[in-house]
């Protein structure tokens, strides 16, 4: 045994990837109808390779979790700058704010009635508000000097106590948390199906988007011979104004040959005319034009797809319905990301800036389209280094500046992580403006975050591991305890706030709640509501919350 724990150590690299690989496998093993999900199956192997007492370098773990914040500042910047700068966004900023303020009334009396110091306070608030983030920069304020230890403790046996008060509260946080808002709506007596109908019965037709395709109609019918393109769209247009898509003229055929379909372009018996239309338009193309036909000439369409950054301020705020009937004339919004998010792609989805538009079409219009939109992702495989590296160095380095107050010395921006992610908020907002700023792909994105955050709780599991034992016999149930207090205190107070205060519709102050208390993602009450409608209040509160616990954190570890 001795040989292979000397063999795991020699190789801790090793190890760290394979703990990532295995607990991502183990965290899709499900407990009812919830799955454990990566974090907590990486935090599970992990600190069962953490009991053979291996032990990783602060290296490793400080550029996991240095590059972990400075992707989260990235994700949140530009949704960060809208919250603060827009009305419409007020209420998500609020209870992104108010769960801040009862995360610090919670924790703080917890902590004197179970009598919980500093360090351990940082791992219980990390856990018990599902918030890696915190985590991580407690550490960045251990190892940079930034807390004053207990007499005797090293750094290691500080990080490791914060680390191990994090795994014991994270279970809880993570599943009581879905439990408490799946039962929250009860509490005010509303059902999450019923209330959800209500939003998409407001919405009306416009909530969903319906996909164009191209279809073709020879003209034989008199209603438009003699009549213009021009003539054609608008009447299509009337008829299919309710699905969100407007119809494009794409391809005249006359005679053997292709014309330009300019507007003013008569059509004549016998001619071909190829759209792009919603479904619906069939059975009016038929009526209007004649017999539907399958011409490869104009069916044939040089397709396009494009990943676009909405940096354009004169559409933020706009539903993506309504910005689609007005720019979107052959184009498909396949999907649309904010903060790492996915988000629903229905019509009464409004749009915030760095929200990121996955569309389709034919080139020319989607051309068109990103010109509204901002910019097009050149290179969706590709993120540019030069400004990613930059900025986290910089700021990385204003983060080590510190300051000493009343013989305590303090980092000004919390330590280097923290000013990493201050670096990565900024570059987030600045690349939501211009592209020149660094382009960060979204599956790009995705995979900095999912590997940083994999190989930071790795190493924070197979630290904590090795005095797990010893903390579940000292401490344990009293922190699992008092994780549990706050998870639920936190939880309840933030819905009720989102009901009572902010008289949010149920379907969404569930999607709220959950992001304002950083959960993992909203399918669960997606599912419960029968509708998309939580996910689109998720994404905002969600973003803003991982600061606001971090700041909330970093003060309570000070005074207690």
């Amino acid at each position: 045994m001795d040989t292979i724990v000397a063999y795991l150590q020699a190789n801790i690299v090793l190890v760290l990837f394979l703990v990532i690989g295995l607990g991502s496998l183990v965290g899709k093993l499900k407990i009812g109808s919830l799955a454990l999900g990566p974090t907590t199956g990486i935090l599970i192997v992990g600190l069962a390779f953490g009991l053979l007492h291996l032990t990783v370098s602060p290296t490793v773990k400080g550029v996991a979790f240095t590059l972990f914040l400075f992707v989260i500042g990235i994700s949140v910047g530009p949704s960060l700058v809208h919250l603060l700068s827009t009305r419409a966004a007020f209420k998500y900023l609020a209870m992104s704010l108010f769960a801040g303020v009862a995360m610090a009334v919670s924790v703080f009396l917890v902590a004197k009635a179970f009598d919980l110091n500093g360090i351990v306070v940082g791992g219980l608030s990390a856990g018990a508000m599902t918030t890696s983030a915190v985590l991580a920069a407690g550490q960045d304020m251990i190892a940079g000097g930034a807390y004053k230890l207990p007499d005797g403790m090293s750094l290691e046996a500080a990080s490791d106590l914060m680390a191990g008060a994090y795994a014991l509260t994270y279970l809880f946080g993570t599943f009581g948390l879905i439990l408490l808002v799946k039962i929250c709506p009860r509490l005010v007596g509303k059902d999450i199906a019923e209330e959800a109908a209500k939003l998409e019965s407001d919405a009306g037709a416009n909530a969903e988007m319906v996909s164009a395709s191209i279809r073709a109609w020879k003209v034989t019918a008199p209603d438009y011979i003699g009549k213009t393109i021009a003539d054609l769209e608008a009447g299509a247009a009337k008829h299919e104004a309710e699905h969100g898509i407007p119809t494009l003229i794409e391809k005249v055929l006359r005679d053997g040959k292709l014309l330009e379909p300019s507007p003013d372009l008569k059509l004549k018996s016998g001619d071909v005319v190829a759209a792009w239309a919603t479904p619906g338009i069939l059975v009016f193309g038929t009526k209007v034009l004649g017999e539907e036909v399958t011409d490869p000439k104009v069916l044939s369409v040089k397709l396009a797809s494009s990943e676009l950054v909405v940096t354009n301020r004169k559409i933020v705020g706009k539903t993506l319905g309504e910005f689609v009937r007005e720019h979107g004339r052959g184009v498909t919004v396949e999907r649309m990301a904010r903060t790492g998010n996915e988000l629903p792609v229905r019509g009464d989805t409004p749009i915030v800036a760095g929200d990121v538009l996955f569309a389709s079409g034919p080139q020319r219009q989607l051309d068109a389209f990103a010109e509204q939109v901002g910019y097009v992702v050149e290179d969706q495989l590709k993120t540019d280094l030069i400004n990613l590296g930059i900025f986290l160095a910089l700021f990385g380095a204003l983060g080590t500046i510190t300051v000493t107050i009343a013989g305590v010395k303090l980092a000004v921006l919390g330590g280097a992580a923290m000013g990493a992610m201050l670096g990565g908020v900024i570059l987030g907002w600045l690349r939501s403006r211009s592209p020149r700023w660094g382009s960060v792909a979204a599956p790009a994105g995705d995979a900095l975050m999912s590997l940083s955050l994999g190989l930071f709780i790795a190493c924070v599991a197979i630290g904590a591991g090795g005095t797990l034992i010893e903390l579940l016999q000292t401490q344990g149930p009293k922190l699992i305890l008092a994780g549990a207090i706050v998870t639920t205190f936190c939880t309840i107070a933030t819905f009720l706030f989102g009901h009572f205060v902010l008289r949010l519709n149920v379907a969404y102050n569930s999607g709220a709640t959950y992001g304002a208390m950083t959960g993992a993602a909203p399918d669960e009450f997606c599912k419960d509501a029968r509708s998309s409608a939580p996910a689109v209040a998720y994404a905002l509160p969600s973003a803003v919350s991982n600061l606001i616990f971090i700041v909330v954190a970093l003060v309570l570890m000070t005074v207690l």
